[in-house]
């Protein structure tokens, strides 16, 4: 078999399932391959944003209850980071589902900050035009005249 590890999608597309496993056990063993790597990407952002926190709370030297609440703000992200590491995915799952129906308006709420912080996000980060008057012209491009003569 031919060594892919440094084009994944190639040693993907190359993997057989074990035999009798079929086509819905090989999306399934992919499935949960992707869950468990991005799972370790999430632990990852919410361990640096505990790290954010933490930094920015250690500007306060002069005001020691303003620099504890970053502080214990930091180590509640950081548990919740370890707690995403130790729980499996179906286990992730099954607790955001439990919360959801726990509290529908709460978590269609945060659905919808969520997608409108995406769309502002994705039109931020759009190509925009460059506005007509800052257009460059190249200096050696001629004006073309127009059809009834006029230049």
């Amino acid at each position: 078999m031919p060594d892919h590890s440094g084009d994944p999608a190639a040693a993907a597309l190359e993997h057989e399932p074990a035999p009798g496993v079929g086509l819905a056990g090989a999306i399934r063993e992919q499935v949960q391959r992707y869950a468990a790597n991005r799972k370790q990407d999430a632990v990852g952002a919410v361990s640096d944003v505990a790290a954010g926190i933490h930094e920015a709370g250690a500007v306060f030297t002069d005001a020691p209850r303003l620099k504890a609440f970053f502080d214990n703000a930091a180590e509640g992200v950081e548990e919740l980071s370890g707690d995403i590491g130790r729980r499996t995915v179906g286990e992730l799952y099954d607790e955001v589902e439990a919360a959801v129906r726990r509290r529908p308006g709460v978590a269609l709420a945060a659905a919808a900050l969520a997608g409108i912080a995406l769309l502002r996000f994705l039109k931020a980060s759009a190509l925009r035009p460059v506005p007509r008057p800052h257009a460059v012209v190249p200096v050696d491009v001629l004006p073309v005249p127009d059809i009834g003569g006029r230049p």
